[in-house]
């Protein structure tokens, strides 16, 4: 298992309430960031109809680094300001983490991402979620910048 870690903030002149509902709205993560999250398919809302579980399929390319993932996610939030995606485990015996935490500040907003993913021992993947961290909050700041 490799451990990754993994921050980037980015500036942005929208409103909280306008970036939390960019962020909570997953299911146009692959509009905004078709890089990386070719799909998402809400499975379950809240009363307040935010999206509580969802199936999402994401594309990682870094260096030698290309892998598909097929995940379930469960999406916590507290409005306005943070947003938290999580992989389920398969079962109770599955390793492999992935977490991506947003958080909304006053003209910011920063993405912390951790995993814990099974890849080949020998295989470099130094610097990949600080890359991906930083791919998230630059593409939710250029969506941010063409709504307004």
């Amino acid at each position: 298992m490799k451990e990754l870690h993994g921050t980037a903030s980015v500036s942005v002149t929208a409103s909280a309430q306008e970036c939390f509902e960019l962020l909570i709205a997953v299911e146009d993560y692959p509009r905004w960031y078709p890089d990386t999250v070719n799909e998402v398919r809400v499975t379950e809302r809240s009363s307040e109809d935010h999206p509580v579980r969802a199936r999402a399929k994401l594309h990682i390319a870094y260096g030698p680094l290309v892998r598909d993932f097929d995940l379930s996610l469960a999406i916590g939030a507290q409005q306005p300001h943070e947003v938290t995606l999580t992989r389920v485990p398969h079962d109770a015996d599955d390793p492999e983490r992935f977490e991506v935490a947003w958080t909304i500040g006053h003209g910011t907003i920063t993405v912390a991402l951790e995993a814990s993913l099974s890849v080949p021992r020998l295989l470099p993947v130094g610097g990949i979620a600080d890359e991906m961290a930083n791919g998230f909050a630059h593409a939710a700041a250029r969506a941010l910048s063409r709504s307004r």
